[in-house]
């Protein structure tokens, strides 16, 4: 298991189960039967699930990304989440419409309402937790020019929506509020104050008025200064009164005029989507079902009918983010069933919490590559190739060493130039993990140094002038990284090790380097510089033991030189026992020849330099 899917799974089940008590607590707190004079903490009535979070993350993604990175960045974060939310989104709605008239007849109205809630938790695991080089990732590819115009296309239709939507509502509220007058009447405020102490609500900024513009008792407003709760011109007995005040003050409380505004927002996101309709429609339904269920809490069957009956009296029209008492033509027959004989239902917490952690685990398996472009363009900004020359190659996790150097610079400037890197949704690999290979080219070119990183199905280019602060391009490749091809241009350099007594490894650099093909081509990989060498100062060190990283061809020799004048000594193998080089002489330097025998029958002739000084010259 990777890393990301361990976090992941460790998130899931923390969220899961926080998710599940909360539920369970809610539960229990609405069920206390408690007086006014009993302690208690906030109102009786809590939001199951925030409703604001994915919406402010989807707004704040992409305003970072031009802060850190520019417009490109932060096209490609919005269409990541897009990519991500959309489908997730759409399956899980689809899924959820489809069992939702089994889940009413088994668990609680109030959990059936915060399962079309689950998605804003989304926010929680869409940070980039997976790698797409792991096997796990589903690419889409797409053309650049049409990812730019359906991004615009979606932008502009989920923009319109929300105008719609939002417009709607404020439309709606200026025009039943106009002439709205608050309530004074006695009996009406007492009844106000006893289902307000029923609720547990202490200090309220909610506003009672009535309107002669609805015909239906209703409440409107997401802020609480700015609430209202409207009743239309009419008379209603108390009992009534307290029924209806009772029904807007759990959906205020329990934040459904938030949590339809959440909706929308999804709707949206997904508006050519046309599930997604169908979805916040069916969801208003179970939002009123929570309500009714807890409005007729332990109430016997006199006042299920009567809050039956004012269903059937009352009719209305519900927009924007309200919530009323009046029920839609295909709802009424449902809610009137689900009032006259409830049923038994489970709790449904260990179902919500179930939930969360099966969307946890799906999520974020989906990714966009788009804009192909060839790599003379995006690795080598249209440069001249015959005037960028390679002077480093690192190698990691390659079988045949750490170090290498190009026996064919054309040849890989070539492959390099032939790949199409593409624009990703989500974050590469920046340096190889586990067994993935990984190749560092370091070039020269006429506008400065330039570094390409090569992985397993990811490119990272770097351009090292214009500093200080050096950015980094990441692509993504569609078709994976041709290793095979590349081990015939690289070849491995050599490693000599120096093994101290104490454990302690030390690699020394190559001086010079020349590999003989089994065809009997010679090749100078490393031509031989004298400032390619380890030297080691005020080293209490007796002797070390010499290591190679490749199988020996024939014997090698050490020569030793001292630095402060005498004999120059050449050893050979045979006077290393164990390969042991003792170093109880003067200040010296030792130059090591090895012939080593490589891959395909190719024998490399390496020259390694180090240096020994007693105490700092």
């Amino acid at each position: 298991m990777s890393i990301a899917m361990a976090v992941r799974l460790v998130l899931g089940l923390i969220c899961g189960g926080t998710l599940t008590w909360a539920v369970w607590d809610r539960s229990e707190r609405e069920l206390a039967d408690r007086t006014k004079e009993e302690p208690h903490e906030g109102p009786r009535f809590l939001p199951g699930i925030s409703s604001y979070y994915l919406p402010m993350l989807m707004l704040l993604y992409p305003i970072l990304g031009v802060i850190v990175g520019g417009a490109q960045m932060a096209v490609q974060i919005t269409l990541g989440l897009l990519i991500r939310v959309f489908l997730e989104m759409s399956v899980y709605y689809v899924l959820l419409m489809a069992v939702m008239p089994w889940l009413r007849r088994r668990i609680s109205a109030r959990v059936c309402a915060m399962l079309w809630l689950l998605p804003d938790w989304l926010y929680v695991f869409v940070g980039r937790l997976d790698r797409p080089t792991d096997g796990k990732m589903l690419v889409l590819h797409a053309p650049g020019v049409l990812v730019y115009v359906l991004l615009a296309i979606w932008v502009v239709g989920a923009v319109g929506v929300m105008v719609w939507k939002i417009g709607s509502h404020l439309a709606f509220r200026r025009r039943i509020l106009k002439n709205a007058v608050p309530v004074t009447d006695r009996q009406t405020l007492h009844v106000w104050e006893t289902e307000l102490e029923r609720a547990w609500i202490r200090k309220c900024k909610w506003k009672l008025v009535r309107s002669g513009v609805v015909t239906t008792p209703l409440s409107i407003g997401l802020y609480n200064r700015t609430t209202r709760i409207v009743l239309p011109m009419r008379e209603y007995t108390q009992e009534e009164l307290s029924l209806i005040l009772r029904h807007e003050i759990i959906h205020i409380s329990r934040g459904d005029p938030e949590a339809k505004l959440f909706l929308t927002f999804c709707t949206a996101m997904c508006w050519f989507n046309p599930l997604m309709w169908a979805a916040m429609r069916k969801s208003a339904d179970d939002f009123e079902l929570s309500c009714d269920e807890s409005v007729l809490l332990d109430e016997p069957q006199p006042v299920r009918r009567q809050y039956a009956e004012l269903l059937l009296q009352t009719a209305g029209d519900e927009r924007g983010f309200t919530t009323c008492l009046s029920a839609t033509a295909g709802a009424l027959r449902y809610r009137l069933k689900n009032i006259m004989t409830p049923g038994k239902k489970r709790t449904g917490a260990i179902l919500v919490g179930l939930t969360l952690f099966v969307l946890a685990m799906c999520s974020g398996y989906v990714a966009l590559a788009y804009d192909a472009q060839p790599g003379t363009q995006r690795l080598f900004d249209g440069q001249d190739l015959n005037a960028v020359t390679v002077t480093s190659v690192d190698l990691w996790n390659d079988p045949r060493g750490k170090d290498g150097t190009c026996m064919d610079e054309d040849a890989l400037k070539e492959y390099l130039a032939s790949l199409e890197p593409e624009l990703y949704t989500e974050k590469l690999d920046e340096y190889a993990s586990g067994e993935q290979r990984e190749l560092t080219v370091m070039f020269d070119t006429p506008q400065g140094q330039l570094s390409v990183r090569l992985l397993d199905q990811a490119v990272h280019i770097t351009r090292l002038w214009g500093g200080p602060d050096f950015h980094t391009d990441s692509y993504y490749l569609r078709t994976p990284t041709d290793w095979a091809y590349l081990d015939t241009l690289i070849a491995p350099v050599p490693n000599l090790q120096l093994i101290f007594l104490n454990n302690r490894v030390d690699r020394v650099v190559c001086r010079s380097l020349t590999r003989t093909a089994a065809d009997g081509t010679v090749r100078v990989l490393l031509a031989s510089e004298d400032w390619r060498y380890n030297e080691y100062l005020n080293e209490d060190v007796q002797e070390v033991q010499l290591g190679f990283s490749l199988p020996l061809s024939g014997p090698y020799t050490v020569t030793v030189e001292p630095l402060r004048g005498g004999a120059r000594q050449t050893l050979t193998q045979d006077d290393l026992p164990g390969d042991c080089l003792p170093l109880t002489g003067p200040d010296a330097k030792y130059t090591v020849a090895a012939d080593l025998q490589g891959e395909d029958g190719a024998v490399y002739h390496a020259q390694y330099v180090f240096i020994f000084r007693k105490e700092a010259s």
